[in-house]
């Protein structure tokens, strides 16, 4: 230990995706800072890696779905005392929120009253634009800013009286990988030989198997339409054998090749004519990637009583950005494996307007992300200010 002061930064990040953004700033704070910085609370991965002994597995708070929640109800309520506890006993000199919203929000509530002083940020804005629009209001007075991932978020925060919040940008803006793919479609040929299918069923097991069969009923419908056709599925490595045995159930000639690993998904990303995907993040991957998609999403049967509450006029994540209809969408019993065959057909072809109306729109997508700095330069730029004005 060097004779700096020391700096305490509280953390909640259960999701592997959220410890990676938090370990993002937290790396740029070590980089930045004239001090050292102490880690304590919630989270694995990268964070362990920065010196974060987790209070306990983050695993279980990176909850989907209201049966899981229902479920782990009582070890939830337990971690909740416990974090309060261990926050209380050794206050941090910020706190800083990634995920697990409803777990983390209950923290920052109980751990505000005790010490209404503690600067409290929360990185990625709730989705109060899609549903329960009331949480903005009430995180007034609990979360002192907020960092929003996508430039719409802020204008939605001030208008339903949230916190202050800035519009930092998304991670995937910084994969320069991912981002070069675009400029590099533009000059391939399409179709030399077989029409070159993505295949993107999801991140959860939940979503494979809901979406796996809709799928194959898909690729059936285009071969019989006549198509020769490669395919590729890049999984998950976890969910490596659920996809594999989803497969071989499909009544179809033409068999996929299943691929793991960043790059070759990334691969898999600048060779595709078109891909066929599970609503959710991914849209936003191929859209940064200039790739024509169709989405599809079965609903979750325990949400269903609440589908009224959604608010958004759209849930594929570009549509919104962009203020614009942009990948085509079918939800549960709207997804026909001949509508998604001739969708596919259609917008796979290399001079069709519908194709060429997605690739404009995910134009409009990038120019209106395009950020001048990483977003955790932005984040810890806040954050800096936010100790500098609280520091005893």
């Amino acid at each position: 230990m060097s004779g700096h002061r020391t700096i305490h930064i509280g953390v909640i990040a259960g999701e592997a995706s959220g410890q990676l953004l938090a370990a993002d700033v937290i790396g740029h704070l070590m980089k930045t800072m004239d001090a050292d910085i102490r880690l304590s609370g919630v989270g694995g991965g990268e964070l362990e890696r920065l010196g974060l002994s987790s209070f306990f597995d983050p695993d279980d708070i990176a909850l989907t779905g209201v049966t899981a929640v229902v479920a782990r109800l009582p070890k939830l309520l337990s971690h909740l005392r416990l974090t309060v506890k261990k926050f209380t006993a050794d206050p941090p000199d910020l706190l800083l929120l990634v995920d697990s919203p409803d777990f983390s929000s209950r923290v920052a509530k109980r751990i505000k009253a005790q010490q209404p002083h503690l600067p409290i940020a929360k990185y990625v804005a709730p989705t109060v634009w899609a549903w329960r629009p009331e949480r903005a209001q009430k995180m007034v007075g609990v979360i002192d800013h907020v960092f929003s991932l996508f430039p719409f978020e802020p204008d939605i925060m001030a208008a339903l009286g949230g916190p202050p919040t800035t519009y930092v940008g998304h991670r995937l803006l910084a994969d320069d990988e991912l981002m070069g793919i675009a400029g590099a479609r533009k000059t391939r040929r399409y179709h030399d030989d077989k029409l070159k299918l993505l295949l993107l069923p999801g991140s959860r097991g939940s979503e494979i198997k809901s979406l796996l069969p809709d799928m194959g009923n898909a690729i059936l419908e285009l071969e019989n339409r006549g198509h020769e056709l490669d395919i590729t599925i890049p999984a998950v490595e976890r969910h490596l054998n659920l996809v594999r045995d989803g497969v071989l159930q499909w009544p179809v000639v033409s068999r996929p090749k299943i691929v793991t690993g960043r790059a070759a998904q990334l691969d898999a990303f600048s060779t595709a004519d078109v891909a066929l995907a599970a609503s959710g993040t991914v849209l936003l991957e191929l859209a940064l990637a200039d790739v024509p998609a169709v989405s599809i999403y079965r609903i979750d049967p325990m949400m269903r009583p609440f589908i009224n509450m959604i608010k958004v006029w759209s849930p594929a994540i570009p549509s919104v950005i962009a203020d614009r209809a942009i990948n085509p969408e079918y939800y549960d019993f709207m997804i026909k494996a001949g509508m998604l065959a001739r969708q596919i057909e259609e917008i796979a072809a290399p001079n069709s307007l519908k194709r060429q109306t997605i690739l404009e729109g995910y134009q409009i997508v990038r120019d209106k992300m395009a950020l001048k700095k990483p977003p955790h330069e932005t984040v810890v730029e806040v954050l800096q200010t936010m100790l500098a004005t609280t520091r005893h």
